[in-house]
């Protein structure tokens, strides 16, 4: 009986040493077959459909949202990259697509021959995520613009650049303010026609102006007019009326032109100079503008209702090329006694985000102080469509009736490309 059961435990130790020398073998194949072995890569232009590990791998991208996109279902387009050291353990697809080397992709890249090619020193690094800041989130921005920072005169490819003749050329029309759509109709004589919906310093429902004129050599006569629906309101009737402030579209510190008026102007790159004549106002027929009184000191807000004549001028940086914009100018001007000095970017550009930028300060006088400011997104589609609209925020920011600077208005505003009207990137 003894004999029996010392027989019995002898067998259970044996059976137990074999099952733990089993597991350590098996742990052992497992490590050597696995993480030991070598990193490497496979090409683009592998055919995996020719091998049965190659088509395990085939149907692992496919059945797992396209890791890769593979050429009529069987054929890599991009470098696939095994990493079994202990450092990184995943694979990399191409495209930003990684995925851990779990045990599904331990059996498919073992003992792997297809296309493979590169050791550890040919690998294709893959970047890891860095530790990053904070505050990170805030500087990013700034970080973009400032690694964009660019500003010239000419592209490399470009031959020609606005000149005296073509200068007033413009392909975009602006729903508020901006600058005129300029229309060629004869390219070296400077023959063309203009557009004006507000004047090139105002905003969304600012100003009631509007123009229409021919351009010919240096020289343009428009005839102006007003819209009274592009500013919020006027009174009714011929008396004055006292309103409150409005929130969103600043009834005050705006801009009314006469019912009549013609301008002319010469236009050079470096300036223009303008002279308006008002031709009929209607008064006694015409609503004048509403009321809206300082609520501090009782008197009222600021307009300026243009009467008369007025010589103007703009001085500005001609074929300024600023952060790729192709329409960029830095300019200081005057028109209906009011200064400005300001900025304009068409089409402007930081890494892959197109847009377009507006700043304008308007100096105490007629007015009081107000700043504008404008971003449009560009539309975001190919080929002519990529930058034939823009919409964006316009605020203005001035005195308010409470007394404080703050906001006077804040709207939509949006731009139209109409052509590519001597667009300096197809020269």
């Amino acid at each position: 009986m003894n004999m029996y059961i010392k027989l019995l435990t002898t067998y259970k130790n044996l059976k137990i040493y074999n099952i733990f020398i089993l597991a350590f073998i098996a742990f052992i194949s497992f490590n050597s077959s696995g993480f030991a072995q070598s990193d490497f890569k496979i090409n683009p232009g592998c055919n995996l459909s020719l091998d049965p590990k190659g088509r395990e791998l085939m149907d692992y991208i496919n059945s797992n949202n396209n890791l890769q996109l593979l050429k009529d279902g069987t054929t890599t387009t991009e470098v696939i990259s095994v990493y079994f050291n202990s450092d990184q353990r995943l694979v990399d697809f191409g495209s930003g697509q990684q995925r851990n080397l779990d045990a599904t992709l331990i059996n498919i890249f073992t003992g792997w021959t297809l296309c493979k090619s590169g050791e550890v020193s040919d690998v294709v690094t893959v970047p890891r995520p860095k530790e990053t800041k904070i505050w990170a989130p805030f500087t990013y921005i700034p970080e973009r613009i400032a690694a964009n920072w660019n500003i010239r005169t000419t592209f490399d490819n470009q031959y020609l650049n606005l000149s005296s003749m073509d200068y007033y050329v413009n392909p975009y029309v602006q729903a508020f303010g901006g600058d005129p759509l300029g229309i060629p109709l004869a390219y070296g004589a400077g023959v063309g026609l203009t557009v004006g919906f507000g004047t090139p310093y105002s905003g969304p429902m600012e100003t009631d102006f509007v123009s229409g004129g021919l351009h010919f050599a240096v020289f343009n006569v428009a005839v102006t007019s007003h819209v009274k629906e592009f500013v919020l309101k006027y009174s009714s009737g011929s008396n004055q009326q006292i309103e409150s402030p409005n929130s969103w579209l600043g009834n005050w510190n705006n801009l009314f032109t006469p019912h009549l008026g013609i301008d002319f102007a010469m236009e050079i790159p470096v300036v223009r100079v303008s002279y308006f004549a008002t031709i009929d106002t209607l008064d006694g027929i015409n609503d004048p503008p509403i009321i809206v009184l300082n609520e501090v000191t009782g008197e009222p807000m600021k307009n300026n209702i243009v009467r008369g004549q007025h010589f103007g001028f703009e001085i500005r940086t001609p074929n300024l090329i600023f952060y790729n914009s192709t329409r960029a100018k830095f300019y200081f001007a005057k028109q209906f006694g009011e200064y400005h000095l300001g900025y304009v970017g068409r089409e402007m550009k930081i890494d892959d985000f197109i847009f377009d930028f507006r700043m304008d300060a308007t100096f105490p006088g007629p007015r009081d102080f107000q700043l504008l400011t404008e971003l449009y997104i560009d539309s975001p589609w190919p080929g002519f469509a990529n930058k034939s609209f823009g919409i964006g925020p316009s605020l203005r920011l001035g005195s308010t009736p409470s007394n404080n600077f703050g906001v006077i208005s804040a709207f939509i505003n949006a731009r139209f490309k109409i052509g590519d009207f001597f667009d300096k990137n197809i020269y």
